[in-house]
């Protein structure tokens, strides 16, 4: 048993936790039968590749091979030990953790600040600030502001918790006192110290607070905007939470967690410039809208999306800075396997001052008409150029292939071949002109490319070396693997055969040492009268690995089918069926040839020596009884 852990609490989180409720948190999945699929965050996917198994509460990429029930899923997505997992889980279940043993080698030690402690004092910051906007004097001019100025409604100042961090920079810290330690608010990065101070000073001060949370709700970060009017001079208007164990700003996106449902719906996500408007955006109904966190959209932010909706549309203000913008954005995703949309604003306007003038039906209705990203470049060259003139012509073509070779993950792909035919057509042109061109814009890229690498470069070509008998090694160890993996599926489906296959099989017939240990696991749990269930097995082990090894036999054991053979088995021998006999039996003719293959060994020294002992004459007799043996069964 895990040290330190109660099982029954840990199987009790696990029943409150519905798995694909759990992973669809995080990313978009797709029926498939009776499990579901999803392109795997732990892999740059392409084709849905994670399979989640209600039935089982598993998960598995069939890629990577990656995989666990509800715990190793948070350990793996949320970078974090088991404890905290099962910690995240409980809250989430609203179960209230027991008192663990300190002694475990699970349980935190004194000295790592966990991220779930992180959680907790950020979760307690929101609460100060938002106390402070809605129910002090101090927060009146705040709530002026986003009232007033912002046209924010009480509704949507509760629904995204927003706060205010007065002119005061030992606000928080003197807040916290009795409650956290200085040094938890400091990995929080709420607080820091002067430089040539000794005391810690307040991050944020007379600012609006905008929380951001993760996908799960949890408030990870905060961005604050200065009070306008506060005479605040050469101080940015602006400021984001440092980065942090808990907050990376190219992987989050402000809204997100309100906006999930929507995006669900809609199989699209609005991304606009800045928390204001995405907030003035859910407000006026365009709920899923999200926005970047003061950092320009990175392919990364594109990667996560394209989980979680079909097409990405990238709303820019209308000025020529947003138009910019727009431009520059395109190298980076236009090799994005995702319906990649931009939208440039009409008249200067940013996304609130459009929807207080035009209302939210006509935001929806553009963001339906926006024009896919290299699309919007063509109509941009065009704009600029003409389709009149033969330099025009030209000069777009010449343009929009600048774009093509500037994204290498493009080529070769069907997105750049359409994209190619697209092109040829509205330009007039030959296609395989376009084609010709476009490689030969490529070479030239590339020829600028390699004048520019160190002429060392050579020095550092790796060298190989021999790896034939590692081969032939690997190719024994992995039929010994299968026929291991194989017995394994079986108790996985089949839990009751354990004391059955212990007659035949002891866990030293078995090599693979992780196997061996699972083995050895089910037999434990046999003798302590419990059946050892997949679960029950997923609970006594703490090594992510082995539980993504554990998931990744279960699954295969799903592929093979391999509970339709054992219960559409019509005459077991020996109360066993005949495909678990049959696994037996492999591993016990293993065992046979190994044995005889160091009895022909003997034999060979002997004739060497050119004497047969009466022991060399046994084992030659019981050598020739193995081969009859084997050819027996390849009759059969």
């Amino acid at each position: 048993m895990s040290p330190g852990f109660d099982q029954n609490f840990k199987e009790l989180v696990r029943q409150r936790t519905n798995l694909v409720e759990l992973v669809s948190e995080s990313v978009q999945l797709i029926p498939s039968g009776r499990d579901f699929k999803c392109l795997c965050p732990f892999h740059s996917d392409h084709n849905p590749s994670l399979v989640v198994y209600p039935d089982r509460e598993t998960w598995r990429c069939w890629v990577c091979n990656t995989g666990g029930d509800c715990f190793g899923w948070v350990e793996k997505y949320d970078d974090v030990g088991f404890f905290e997992a099962l910690k995240i889980l409980a809250e989430r279940a609203h179960l209230e953790m027991p008192q663990f043993s300190q002694q475990s080698n699970n349980a935190p030690r004194s000295n790592i600040v966990e991220k779930t402690s992180l959680f907790d004092v950020m979760k307690w910051a929101e609460q100060q600030f938002h106390d402070c906007l809605v129910n002090t004097r101090e927060g009146e001019m705040a709530r002026r502001y986003l009232m007033e100025d912002r046209g924010y409604t009480e509704e949507t100042i509760q629904q995204f918790q927003l706060g205010f961090h007065p002119n005061d920079w030992q606000w928080l810290v003197n807040r916290s006192r009795g409650h956290y330690p200085e040094s938890l608010l400091a990995e929080a990065r709420l607080i820091f110290k002067k430089e040539g101070q000794s005391r810690y000073s307040d991050y944020f001060v007379n600012r609006v607070m905008f929380p951001v949370r993760d996908e799960r709700k949890r408030v990870v970060a905060f961005g604050g905007r200065i009070l306008p009017g506060s005479g605040a001079e050469g101080i940015a208007k602006y400021f984001n939470s440092p980065e942090s164990i808990i907050f990376t700003k190219s992987k989050l996106l402000f809204g997100l967690d309100e906006s999930r449902q929507t995006i669900r719906e809609t199989e699209t996500v609005v991304v606009v410039e800045g928390y204001t408007d995405c907030i003035t955006a859910h407000q006026f109904g365009v709920t899923n809208a999200v926005a970047t966190l003061g950092t320009a959209l990175t392919e990364t932010h594109v990667s996560y999306l394209k989980r979680l909706a079909r097409k990405v549309v990238l709303v820019f203000d209308g000025d020529n800075a947003g138009q910019q913008a727009a431009e520059r954005s395109l190298a980076k995703f236009i090799a994005q396997e995702v319906d990649l949309r931009i939208l440039t604003l009409p008249a200067g306007k940013d996304p609130a001052d459009f929807l207080e003038e035009q209302g939210a039906e006509q935001l929806k209705q553009l963001i339906a008409q926006a024009p896919e990203a290299w699309n919007f470049k063509l109509n941009v060259c065009v704009q600029k150029f003409g389709l009149e003139s033969i330099d025009g012509q030209h000069r777009i073509l010449e343009e929009m292939l600048e774009l093509l070779a500037s994204s290498p993950n493009l080529t070769g792909k069907i997105r750049e071949d359409i994209i190619l035919r697209k092109l040829a057509d509205r330009l007039g042109l030959n296609e395989s002109v376009v084609r010709k061109r476009l490689s030969e814009v490529k070479q030239k890229k590339s020829t600028s490319l390699n004048t520019n690498l160190s002429s060392n470069e050579s020095d550092s070509t790796p060298r190989t070396t021999d790896t034939s008998g590692y081969h032939q090694e690997a190719d024994n160890s992995t039929k010994d693997n299968q026929l291991e993996s194989e017995l394994l599926e079986i108790i996985f489906v089949y839990p009751e055969c354990v004391s059955r296959i212990l007659q035949h099989i002891s866990p030293e017939n078995l090599k693979n040492p992780q196997l061996r240990s699972l083995f050895q696991l089910s037999i434990d749990l046999t003798e302590e009268g419990v059946l050892p269930d997949l679960n029950r097995i997923l609970d006594r082990i703490t090594d992510p690995d082995l539980k993504q090894l554990v998931v990744k036999i279960d699954a295969h054991a799903r592929e093979k089918a391999v509970h339709d053979k054992l219960l559409n088995d019509p005459t077991p021998l020996e109360g066993i069926p005949h495909f678990l006999k049959h696994s037996i039996k492999n591993i016990q003719w293993r065992e046979e040839r190994e044995h005889h293959e160091k009895t022909k060994g003997l034999l060979f020294q002997n004739a060497q020596n050119k004497s047969l002992n009466s022991d060399a004459k046994d084992l030659l007799r019981k050598a020739s009884e193995f081969h009859q043996k084997r050819n027996i069964k390849k009759i059969h």
